[in-house]
């Protein structure tokens, strides 16, 4: 947590158009997504979450860094998303059943396979 703290107060150091890659890359380290192909951008991921045993576990920060660089590597465009960016998912366990009148490449192999047996 120490770390996270000393870190925040460097990354918010950062300002468009004049910190290059390699000043980020002292800060942040390895990103955890790199993407050169497009806008050459590095996306860091952080979560940190406090694990309970009767309890969902509780998540303490969660953010996720993007920084894309211009063909020089100077920082181009920043942003932090907080876990207040974030919409929580939640999944069912209930199936859907899917009821299928085609006749497949599937279904003529099985055929196929099984026939005469």
């Amino acid at each position: 947590m120490d770390d996270l703290l000393i870190s925040s107060d460097k990354i918010a150091e950062f300002e468009v158009n004049i910190t290059s890659r390699n000043e980020i890359f002292k800060v942040m380290g390895s990103p955890s997504i790199e993407i050169n192909d497009v806008n050459n951008v590095w996306i860091y991921l952080l979560s940190l979450k406090e694990q309970k045993v009767f309890e969902e576990d509780s998540l303490l920060v969660q953010n996720i860094f993007r920084y894309s660089f211009n063909k020089d590597g100077i920082l181009e465009n920043q942003s932090i998303l907080t876990v207040d960016d974030f919409n929580k998912i939640s999944f069912s366990s209930d199936v859907t059943k899917v009821r299928r009148d085609a006749y497949g490449i599937t279904d003529q192999l099985y055929e196929a396979f099984t026939r005469g047996n």
